[in-house]
């Protein structure tokens, strides 16, 4: 069974490899994914697992390619936020990672950020990502589902000061300017009786809300 459910941009840790800086190039090497398995919770479906498939059919790499920002805490409404750039082309899958190149800011007023990256002092990423396309595993053992994240697409990664919650989704469109975005989800397993009880559930839900 296919539906379409709304979810928020998502984040999750990654890595900054200060040993990496190129002095020549001002450029500094990132894993921004490792598709390691995160806790999520779902509003109507409780916690889950979510399983990032990283394999080449499955990450949407072309706003990466194309020179995708390294943020300020993912603070995307000013350009002063922006720290550097991916480098284009750099962006691609290797043993089950998601790497990439950036060149960072030369310009004054990111002096200070720049210094502490090359230093090692900020050493945390995060990358946020949108979901385009999950499978859904049911157990049954009564374990919590698994949501294999069939496509998905990373649309920038940050310096962070503490390493994104893997588990935490933003889940506003208000204040933060952050957006919503649609995602296929294909039920596997769950039992016919159990899909129609939360059909039913979710409609009732919504005919509240209007």
């Amino acid at each position: 069974m296919e539906r379409t459910i709304e979810l928020p941009r998502a984040l999750r840790a990654a890595e900054l490899r200060a040993q990496s800086f190129d002095e020549a190039a001002w450029t500094i090497d990132v894993v921004w994914t490792t598709g390691a398995t995160v806790r999520r919770r779902s509003w109507f479906d409780g916690p889950y697992d979510e399983e990032l498939v990283v394999e080449p059919s499955s990450v949407r790499l072309g706003r990466l390619n194309a020179g995708a920002p390294l943020l300020n805490t993912h603070g995307d409404w000013s350009l002063e936020n922006v720290l550097g750039s991916i480098v284009p082309g750099s962006a691609r899958l290797a043993g089950g990672q998601g790497l990439a190149t950036i060149l960072l800011s030369d310009a004054a007023g990111d002096a200070d950020n720049i210094q502490k990256i090359k230093s090692g002092v900020i050493r945390s990423i995060s990358v946020g990502y949108v979901v385009h396309r999950v499978e859904k595993i049911e157990s049954d053992d009564g374990s919590v589902p698994v949501w294999r994240v069939v496509d998905w697409e990373p649309l920038e990664v940050s310096a962070v000061p503490v390493p994104a919650d893997p588990g935490a989704h933003i889940r506003s469109a208000g204040a933060s300017g952050e957006r919503m975005f649609r995602a296929a989800l294909v039920d596997r397993a769950a039992a016919p009786h159990v899909l129609r009880a939360r059909m039913a559930m979710r409609a009732r839900v919504a005919g509240l809300a209007r």
